[in-house]
């Protein structure tokens, strides 16, 4: 078929052949590109289930649009009865050919599996399972970036009569146990494949081998794996157990999807958080970029057109009942509310907010109210041209509140399902309060809650109560609750004896009547981190949280200022921030604790960039300000620094924490008058409100006060003060690091350095 023509396509050379079909070169001569066309063979031609088999592997590819999944432009049927897809052609080499020259090291080899992982994530979403995943459909592009093809055995919920159960298709040396014995298959015969071409790509040999296909079925379904031979890596135990766990005959003892196991391979890696669905991993090279993400739709507060104007909250929490109700839909990605609330206020055009926020779609309306009645208008938006896409008006009784929820997020689900996901899912959502006016209650303590102040936390707090008054079952007013009293304990607004059991409680509480809630279990693990000094539990429900939402920005923010950077794990919590960051762009408390990040590992510079930058934002955010001044202190700019403080302590409205910083500006300074006046007002303030005795300690320290320092810190420690959990990173307490006291505390809290930390080592350095 050499040089021959078809369609608008010329024929340039055979490239391979298998047993669904013949792949040539080509050139199509309309858009002047090569490509890869894919031909049914001739004696198939005939079988109805291979023709349609051959239309589906084009349908099923074609709806995948990802870095790691061959790119289909066409399907077509030529009038003597061929068929032929044409694709992308890519220069490089399949793995198979990789192989054969020798294994792959262990970083080259996860780094593969974790690129075929990302492109089973979005695959398995779109209910697409491939079924044959082997070294010979896993292409290695010249630019080093894994591409998975031929879908061709692809079980997919639109290849209806393709798929029965009982027919085993696939490769079988490939196959997982239940493909082979003719049962029903899912994602996790996936990733038993994968498993198998991770081993192969490490040994050079698949798990189970036989001459013959009888053989090799018999291992695969009876026979135990055989030893992987050790590698010289110093986490290869850890590379070891995802094949293992991969591996496993019981579908229910094998990673459940692949999100699952490219968490793992991204541990060995050293790389959690920094990668995602979406991301292309180029083999071979020694880091990771960090990928943007790309959330589908950012959802702005609805604008509220009652005559009395006095519906903010309710607009601010309908939009965000939607965001939670898009985001449960697979394949929805929501960009965080924070973000979508910075852009509203901005007032930005739809374009403006798509480049911003990285979303290709934006959801806004509005709401008036007269008496019991709700006229609420929404409209989806194309944010490449400001199109609007679609739009509704719904006229209903508040009494049918949560039935109308419901209904816009399935509308707007319905209107994206084309560009996001190729199918309409409804989204699981939490059972609805039973009284309306509890409801009601819930959104204005939210609605304080997301202002983050003191006060307003204390007035959500209050709301959330009386939600829970009038309902003692509504979860999602214990998580809010669970949130809010977190907060204030976090803050140092109130004496965490006093709020953080009752937010443990309350957080139990939501768990036990919805325990799909991601951010309860973020709140619940800060409270074990920062009160119960307990890290392994911690961990465990951070975990929990970022299982049930991968894209919940708190969840990785908190994972690091809570737990990664207290413990001096600074490179993790960067990459953690990063992320966070990623998803919530313009979050100011993501931003500075970024710079937070860099601080306590002593980047100043680069804490000091991330610090100009959130101010960027909000030249106004007292807490950009103190931090700024921290690192400036420490690069050795004091009187920058004292000026900072008073920026700070001006915006805060005379925060405790930021009066402890500027005395410990003046007393670095050589103004021990000035700090002992910072000291004085802190004493002052104690008669009123709560006081952590850290604070104190921090500036007796910069005074030289070493024995009074550490006294302080003692009583702290029975306060159990919640800013007590950073005594290991920060800087503010490098004078007494050698005293015994002190270490001693370090071991109290569970934070005591097993090896020194980076930067805190006079010899260490790191890049910025």
């Amino acid at each position: 078929m050499d040089e021959q023509k078809i369609s608008h396509y010329r024929i340039l050379k055979k490239l391979a052949k298998g047993g669904m079909g013949v792949v040539y070169k080509g050139l199509d001569t309309r858009l002047e590109r090569t490509v890869a066309l894919k031909f049914l063979p001739e004696d198939r031609l005939d079988e109805s289930a291979a023709r349609q088999r051959f239309r589906q592997e084009a349908q099923a590819a074609s709806r995948l649009d990802h870095p790691n999944i061959c790119t289909i432009y066409s399907v077509e049927e030529l009038p003597d009865g061929r068929m032929f897809i044409a694709m992308a052609l890519y220069e490089g080499e399949t793995l198979r050919d990789r192989i054969s020259r020798a294994p792959l090291g262990c970083e080259e080899a996860a780094r593969l599996a974790l690129s075929v992982a990302h492109g089973l994530e979005v695959a398995h979403r779109q209910s697409i399972v491939h079924r044959d995943i082997k070294p010979e459909n896993l292409m290695l592009t010249q630019a080093g970036v894994v591409k998975i093809l031929d879908f061709g055995v692809a079980k997919w919920a639109g290849g209806q009569g393709l798929t029965q159960v009982g027919k085993a298709l696939g490769t079988t040396r490939y196959m997982a146990p239940e493909a082979l014995r003719g049962r029903e298959i899912d994602q996790r015969s996936d990733l038993w494949s994968l498993g198998v071409v991770l081993y192969e790509a490490l040994t050079g040999t698949p798990p189970f081998e036989g001459v013959v296909q009888s053989e090799q079925i018999l291992a695969i379904l009876m026979d135990p794996l055989k030893p992987i031979p050790a590698q010289d890596h110093p986490r290869w135990e850890a590379l070891e157990a995802v094949v293992l766990r991969a591996l496993q005959k019981e579908p229910g003892e094998r990673y459940q999807d692949a999100r699952e196991m490219a968490r793992d391979l991204e541990g060995f890696l050293g790389t959690v958080g920094a990668s995602a669905p979406g991301a292309v991993e180029a083999l071979g090279t020694r880091s990771m970029a960090t990928p943007r993400l790309n959330p589908a739709v950012a959802v702005l507060p609805f604008e509220d057109l009652s005559q009395e104007r006095d519906q903010e909250y309710f607009c601010s929490g309908l939009a965000e009942e939607l965001m939670v109700s898009l985001a449960r839909v697979p394949g929805v990605q929501v960009a965080s509310r924070t973000s979508a609330a910075q852009v509203a206020e901005r007032g930005l055009t739809p374009q403006e907010i798509g480049r911003t926020l990285d979303v290709v779609h934006l959801l806004e309306g509005s709401v008036r109210k007269a008496g019991a009645r709700l006229r609420i208008t929404v409209r989806l938006l194309d944010t490449k041209d400001g199109y609007q896409l679609w739009t509704e008006r719904y006229d209903r009784e508040m009494a049918d509140l949560f039935a109308l929820q419901d209904e816009i997020a399935t509308h707007v689900t319905e209107a994206l399902h084309v560009t996001l996901t190729g199918t309409v899912e409804a989204p699981r959502q939490p059972a609805p309060p039973q009284d309306l006016e509890s409801y009601n209650l819930y959104l204005q303590g939210r609605f304080f809650w997301n202002k983050r102040t003191e006060s307003d936390l204390e007035r959500g707090v209050e709301f959330f109560q009386q939600a829970l008054r009038r309902d003692g079952k509504f979860g999602r007013a214990y998580a809010g609750l669970a949130d809010s009293l977190a907060l204030l304990g976090l803050y140092g607004a109130k004496d965490p004896r006093s709020v953080m059991p009752q937010a443990q409680e309350a957080a139990d509480q939501a768990l036990e009547l919805d325990p799909e809630l991601a951010e309860v279990y973020v709140s619940r693990a800060a409270v074990r981190a920062v009160y119960d000094w307990d890290f392994p539990g911690a961990l465990l429900d951070f975990q929990r949280a970022l299982d049930r939402d991968p894209g919940y920005a708190t969840a990785y923010h908190w994972y690091a200022t809570s737990y990664l950077l207290p413990l001096g794990r600074f490179e993790e919590g960067i990459r953690q921030m990063k992320r966070a960051q990623q998803l919530d762009p313009l979050s100011l408390p993501v931003n500075v604790s970024l710079g937070l990040a860099y601080f306590f590992s002593r980047r100043h510079g680069a804490a000091i960039a991330e610090y100009e930058r959130a101010l960027t934002i909000d030249s106004g955010f007292g807490l950009g300000h103190f931090f700024l001044a921290q690192a400036l202190l420490e690069t050795g700019e004091t009187q920058e620094a004292i000026r900072a403080f008073q920026s700070a302590l001006k915006l805060s409205g005379q925060s405790p924490e930021m009066i402890a910083g500027l005395g410990v500006a003046y007393a670095r300074s050589g103004n021990e008058d000035l700090a002992k006046a910072k000291l004085d007002e802190l004493e002052g303030l104690v008669q009123s409100r709560y006081v952590s005795p850290v604070l104190f300690s921090q500036v007796v320290a910069a005074l030289g006060g070493t024995g009074r320092a550490l006294h302080l810190l003692e009583r702290a420690k029975e306060q159990r003060a919640a800013d007590l959990i950073w005594l290991r990173v920060r800087p503010a307490f490098d004078s007494l690091r050698e005293e015994p006291r002190f270490q001693t505390l370090l071991g109290a809290l569970g934070l005591a350095p097993e090896t020194s930390i980076p930067g805190l080592d006079p010899s260490a350095t790191l890049e910025a």
